[in-house]
């Protein structure tokens, strides 16, 4: 038994080659494919099914082109509109391409001369790159965190060593500890021991690197990076890791 709609609906597809005037892209071709869905009311419906294009991009060049199509069905030298919509596509191909910006990415290339020359790759949009600050933040955390990691050890070490001889340490006179100061450094050791046994963030981030990490960083050309300002009065990381480390020393007062 024939369908309600019959024949609908039904489709043209064409794959519209690269033009001359869109050499620059590296893509060759954009199919698309004009779906008729009914007549009564005009049912229509595009889709761009490349493998080369992403999605989003896809979904931007078919409102381009339905937009187009309705137009020319207006006209009654083409009832249909088909060819003149097909045309259109060939005319505004590298247009059509550039319907998404964060699916172009230019580089530089060469064409059939070998001469160089600027070229247009289409894809996925790129990640977005991390910014220095948020390195160099994180950087600074590290430090900070090492910083008091170690100043930690040397307080044991201090402490085992002022219980080990019941004397002071730090240029005070030696002097006899009584057993309650004793087991109280002793208890203060232990804590400390326990915290000198925990992993710095840099420590952990080596134990526990993420697949993007062991894989190595990939090579891309890539704008120049802000820098923060290194004239007249500006601090150094080294200044900030050498004040960081006093500042933990005078926290656990080995200054």
């Amino acid at each position: 038994k024939e369908a309600a709609t019959f024949p609908f609906p039904v489709w043209a597809m064409l794959a519209l080659q690269q033009p001359p005037a869109a050499k620059a892209f590296d893509v060759y071709e954009i199919p698309v494919k004009l779906i008729i869905n009914g007549v009564e009311p005009v049912d229509l419906k595009v889709e761009v099914p490349s493998s080369e294009l992403p999605p989003q991009l896809q979904i931007k060049i078919a409102h381009e082109v339905l937009s187009t199509w309705k137009k020319h069905l207006k006209k009654k030298a083409a009832p249909w509109g088909v060819a003149p919509t097909f045309e259109w596509v060939a005319t505004n191909f590298a247009k059509l391409l550039m319907l998404d910006a964060e699916c172009v990415h230019p580089y530089e290339g060469c064409d059939e001369n070998d001469c160089s020359m600027r070229r247009y790759a289409i894809g996925p949009p790129a990640a977005p790159a991390l910014e220095e600050e948020e390195e160099e933040s994180e950087e600074d955390s590290e430090d900070e965190e090492d910083a008091e990691t170690e100043a930690m050890r040397e307080r044991l070490a201090a402490l085992l060593h002022e219980v080990e001889h019941h004397g002071g340490y730090g240029g005070e006179e030696r002097k006899k500890l009584t057993p309650e100061e004793i087991e109280q450094k002793k208890r203060e050791a232990e804590e400390l021991g326990e915290k000198c046994r925990i992993l710095s963030k840099k420590e952990r981030g080596e134990l526990n690197k993420t697949r993007k990490e062991k894989a190595g960083h990939r090579l891309a050309k890539t704008g120049q990076k802000n820098r923060k300002y290194e004239g007249e009065g500006a601090t150094s990381k080294e200044d900030k890791k050498k004040k960081n480390k006093e500042n933990v020393k005078k926290r656990f007062g080995l200054s």
